[in-house]
């Protein structure tokens, strides 16, 4: 008896594909932002840690700084005052000079010759003075160094030192007696009347010439060395009065002071320091040193990078060097978790994202070098891998023996179905009736249609999924070829999206093709001649529902083709409807035109519903 089975075998169809593995996605924390890292935090660590070292550094180095500056400071004061010496010692005698003859000058005008004398002896012994003289508050002198009488006036002057009389020193630029720029000291005489009250009997005068105050270039003396750089020069009083100048007093303080400032703004009870712009445009370093708080003060100026050579006025900010002691702290840090710690992380990191990626040709981190904790983290990976690796290839060992199995039944069964449809093939044979050989003829091939499906189960890709591409298309070519002849010809347009289905799909869905196939292609119109068309398309439509159509059409004919099998026995109509309520969709059939339509719009189950084998409704 021929059969149409094939031969039962374990390695039946087509190798397999290796099983895919979906990976779980590694989530890379690397590429994060830099404060995540354990570099940044390992150096804010060390950066707490070594703040308060810092702070004491910064004060220690504040302190270092200010000791620094009050002993250059202090050095300042002392060369200025050193460098002034000679002018402070020319005015203070002066001064002593005036005070002097103030007690011992005769006040009397009829004496105006023994005044005069005592006055010119007493200048015979100061040679840097030019003129002494007693002035009586009406302003006409007739005691003078000189002997000849000269009548000053009611000045403003005058009348200052009468409203205030007090010691004063004066600048007079022309002076009437000597014709010179003189530096004029003024004293006020005393004297005790009948009642033994105090009465303003004048003042006595004395000039110094600006000519005996001008100095040449000095040369200071600071840290045990000589810095061959000029110094200038000045004094002025409490009033802001400039008194003498090196190099003389014309354009002195456009030469010699700060831009936008006056000398009576450096008036002021304590010796003071600081750095600012000629108005040459020269950055220099100034020192005030008060010689009679609020009467005398000598203003001293060095070149500023002079200053700043020995150790005043640093252009660095004091806190640079503990900044930089701290960012070195930090990099050193940073350098030891790196050699350490972090490239023996990151090789692991690789590593481990590297195996859960999925790959499994992955070489275990070399750590060596690492420290001991880590190189335990290394060997318990390195164990993780060997067992991972181990029990993966012993679960991929047993898929494959029950995908063999599984490939086994299927074929087992198809074989058996095939059998079963031999079998009716040979009992149609023999029938009898015509009506009888159609029954047997439909009942062979819904089997053949199960065999098919069973044939596709382990032939194609998947065994919990099946492609209902592949599925569809052999089950409509097997059909096509079973009713196509000579003399009638069947044009079959197939259209199948690339659609995943569960097995408790697919097979319902082949059997209804199978049966709506057959009777559009058995019962189509007799008409001849003429060429018979079929449309059969499985289409997805919105997400998660496809659409199956069958459309059956012929040309050269009026006669509008139909599917009587449905309309007369009522069997197929019935099977559409089962299969149709076990893919859960909504069927419909009727004339639509000059063709006949088959439609099914079904949703399409989850594939994981393939491997937990719910029953079909």
């Amino acid at each position: 008896m021929p059969f149409e089975a094939e031969p039962i075998a374990a390695d039946a169809g087509p190798p397999q594909p290796p099983v895919e593995r979906r990976a779980t996605p590694v989530r890379d924390h690397s590429s994060g932002s830099f404060v995540t890292r354990l570099g940044f935090r390992l150096m804010t660590a060390v950066s707490l840690a070594l703040m308060p070292l810092a702070l004491l550094s910064y004060n220690q180095s504040q302190k270092f700084e200010n000791e620094a500056q009050a002993r250059w400071q202090s050095s300042l004061f002392g060369e200025t005052l050193l460098a002034a010496a000679p002018q402070i010692e020319a005015i203070s005698r002066a001064q002593g000079v005036a005070a002097a003859l103030a007690l011992a000058v005769p006040t009397d005008a009829s004496d105006a010759a023994g005044c005069s004398a005592m006055l010119k002896e007493t200048l015979a012994a100061e040679p840097a003075l030019t003129f002494a003289g007693f002035i009586p508050p009406d302003g006409r002198m007739l005691c003078s160094s000189t002997g000849a009488p000269f009548d000053f006036g009611v000045t403003d002057r005058l009348t200052a030192l009468l409203a205030n009389p007090e010691p004063s020193m004066n600048v007079n630029r022309n002076g009437p007696i000597s014709g010179e720029s003189v530096l004029v000291f003024s004293h006020p005489v005393w004297r005790a009347d009948a009642a033994g009250v105090r009465v303003l009997e004048g003042f006595l005068s004395v000039s110094l010439p600006h000519r005996a105050l001008e100095a040449e270039t000095a040369l200071i003396a600071s840290g045990g060395a000589m810095i061959n750089q000029p110094l200038a020069l000045i004094t002025f009083d409490g009033n802001g009065t400039l008194l003498s100048a090196v190099d003389g007093l014309d354009g002195a303080e456009d030469r010699l002071l700060p831009a936008g400032r006056t000398l009576a703004q450096f008036v002021g009870e304590k010796p003071a320091t600081f750095r600012d712009r000629s108005v040459g445009g020269d950055e220099r370093t100034f020192a005030v040193v008060p010689i009679v708080p609020l009467r005398l003060y000598v203003l001293g100026s060095w070149p500023a990078d002079l200053v700043t050579g020995v150790g005043f006025g640093s252009s660095l900010p004091l806190w640079l060097f503990p900044m930089a002691m701290w960012l070195a702290s930090l990099l050193a840090a940073w350098l030891a978790a790196e050699h350490q710690v972090l490239r023996h992380v990151r090789a692991l990191r690789q590593s481990i994202t590297a195996f859960a990626g999925g790959s499994r040709m992955v070489e275990p981190p070399d750590l060596a070098a690492a420290p001991a904790e880590l190189r335990d983290v290394g060997e318990a990976y390195e164990r993780m891998m060997s067992s991972v690796l181990h029990d993966e290839a012993a679960l991929e060992d047993s898929i494959h023996q029950k995908e063999v199995l599984l490939r086994e039944v299927h074929h087992r069964v198809k074989n058996n179905l095939q059998l079963i449809a031999s079998i009716m093939n040979l009992q149609m044979r023999k029938a009898a009736h015509p009506e009888a050989r159609q029954l047997v003829k439909g009942l062979h091939d819904r089997v053949m249609s199960l065999a098919t499906v069973h044939r596709e189960l382990y032939q194609t890709s998947g065994l919990i999924d099946v492609q209902a591409d592949e599925l569809l298309s052999t089950i409509s070519a097997q059909l096509l070829r079973m009713v196509s002849t000579a003399d009638r010809m069947v044009e079959a347009d197939l259209a199948f999206d690339p659609i995943r289905l569960t097995p408790d799909q697919a097979v319902p869905l082949s059997l209804l093709l199978t049966e709506a196939m057959t009777n559009a292609l058995k019962h189509s119109s007799q008409s001849a001649p003429r060429r018979m068309r079929l449309q059969v398309s499985l289409r997805r439509a919105e997400p998660g529902m496809a659409r199956l159509d069958i459309v059956n059409s012929t040309t050269g004919s009026g006669t509008s083709p139909q599917m009587p099998d449905m309309e007369s026995t009522g069997l197929g109509h019935q099977l559409l409807a089962a299969f149709a309520m076990q893919l859960g969709g909504d069927l419909t059939f009727g004339e639509e035109g000059a063709a006949y339509a088959v439609r099914l719009h079904f949703p399409l189950r989850a594939l994981s519903e393939g491997e937990n084998r719910h029953e079909p409704v």
